[in-house]
């Protein structure tokens, strides 16, 4: 025969589950009912709506044109000299900034660019591969080959020139925040392939593939007035060379910081 406590748990026990089972079937079924429900999705009016397959004009975001399409800006780069190349003041040095791009395929695009200064200038040929993981973010990698040019003359006392290949290795990561305003991320490895330099009858010249440094690039690209868009971005490179700077000669064996500001007007 039971025991007065055996028949107090017992009673207990069957109470608990006379109560507390049901409650908890229904929280169970009301959490499998909210986990069936599908995601609140944003208005096709709201500031954030991203309408699906949408496109923007861009230079930097790694979205590919369509087949045939082109795109072009135009715009200007500063970059800031080193310190430790000019001492006491950093320079802010600007150049006229032009690129186009034509796509290929649906994740295929050729690339252009040409920065001058007029007495020395780049340019660049380069095929990117894009693809969206989503609405919002965007990746894309691509080579871009540039060729620089540069000549210093001053009368008969100062005839200076020089030249070189660069490649450039590339990453994209793109987010858009709303329909028209996006960020890019941009990582960049930086090769010299080819470097000649003359002085008087001095000549320098190196053949040699060498890692010259990196660079980190992150660009806004949004509407400036109506239909007409811009790019707004900061680039920073860590390298041993820099092109612009050739005309000065460096006895440095090691990697400088360029900062540089980037604007582009979306044509």
């Amino acid at each position: 025969m039971a025991s007065p406590l055996h028949k107090s748990v017992l009673l207990t026990a069957l109470w608990l589950l006379a109560v507390v089972g049901p409650a908890v079937a229904q929280s169970s079924d009301t959490l499998r009912t909210r986990r069936r429900v599908p995601r609140r999705t944003l208005p096709a009016d709201h500031p954030r709506a991203i309408p699906p397959g949408v496109r923007r004009p861009g230079i930097y975001f790694p979205q590919a044109p369509l087949p045939t399409e082109w795109r072009k800006s135009i715009g200007a780069t500063f970059t800031t000299t080193p310190r430790e190349l000019t001492e006491e003041v950093g320079v802010n040095i600007p150049a006229v900034d032009f690129n186009i791009q034509r796509g290929v395929s649906k994740h295929f695009f050729l690339t252009g660019r040409v920065l001058t200064q007029f007495l020395q200038s780049n340019a660049g040929i380069g095929l990117r591969w894009s693809t969206p993981i989503n609405d919002r973010l965007f990746i894309g990698a691509g080579d871009d080959l540039h060729g620089w040019f540069g000549a210093l003359k001053i009368k008969d006392v100062f005839n200076s020139q020089a030249y070189g290949v660069q490649n450039y290795p590339n990453v994209s990561i793109g987010y858009r925040f709303t329909r028209d305003l996006q960020i890019t991320l941009k990582g960049e490895a930086i090769f010299d392939l080819y470097y000649r330099s003359q002085v008087g009858n001095l000549t320098i010249e190196n053949t040699q593939r060498m890692f010259n440094g990196s660079a980190i690039s992150v660009v806004f690209e949004q509407p400036l007035y109506g239909k007409k868009h811009v790019s707004l971005g900061f680039r920073g490179s860590y390298s041993n060379f820099n092109w612009q700077l050739w005309s000065l000669y460096d006895t440095f064996d090691r990697n400088l910081f360029y900062p540089q500001l980037i604007f582009g007007f979306i044509l």
